[in-house]
């Protein structure tokens, strides 16, 4: 992969003497000034999103929002211990509201939960690596933050097209692990 990145790197500063020669100092230096007051502007967005799910926490209010997701994920990942539950709860919970950075230590404290040790990707491990690339997002706070930032007239515009564009692939993704993991049982069954 670093060598990919090399010759992306040497590439375009090849590129950028040919066409533009004497803007390739100031473009690079702008461009390092964009994107650190960009990430400095995120960490407000990440800090408030985090610590609203720590109070969430802290308030033991997490449970509750577990026991509400709970019967669908024993629905769709089966019978998993409590704190699993709980993190695979917490997982979706943070995807759904937009920060999937607060989700991410939840999904691999699910994971861990839910590896029995064989060396290869259950049938819950899977459903959760689905879930979290289709991110179903009912409020996508980190894009509408981006956008306040950015200067937008209307930064939650894309609250609809969000919701449609995360929900429809996550249900086809679960219906499609749940069709192929139906499958490979009857094979099994089948061949066993």
């Amino acid at each position: 992969m670093s060598k990919i990145w090399l010759i992306i790197t040497i590439s375009s500063l090849i590129m950028s003497c040919v066409t533009n020669p004497t803007n390739i100092i100031s473009t690079m230096i702008n461009a390092s000034k964009m994107g650190v007051t960009m990430a400095i502007e995120f960490i407000g967005i990440y800090a408030l999103w985090m610590g609203f799910m720590q109070v969430l926490d802290d308030c033991k209010l997490s449970h509750k929002l577990s026991s509400i997701l709970s019967r669908p994920v024993r629905k769709i990942f089966g019978q998993t211990d409590p704190e699993t539950e709980k993190n695979i709860c917490l997982n979706i919970a943070s995807n759904i509201i937009g920060i999937g950075s607060a989700a991410t230590p939840y999904g691999i404290k699910a994971m861990k939960g839910l590896d029995d040790g064989s060396e290869r990707a259950s049938f819950a491990m899977i459903m959760l690596v689905v879930i979290n690339s289709t991110g179903i997002q009912l409020l996508p706070t980190t894009v509408i933050g981006m956008r306040a930032m950015a200067g937008s007239v209307s930064p939650s515009c894309v609250l609809l097209p969000t919701i449609i564009s995360t929900f429809v692939p996550t249900i086809l993704g679960i219906l499609l692990v749940a069709s192929l993991c139906k499958r490979q049982r009857k094979k099994r069954a089948k061949h066993g």
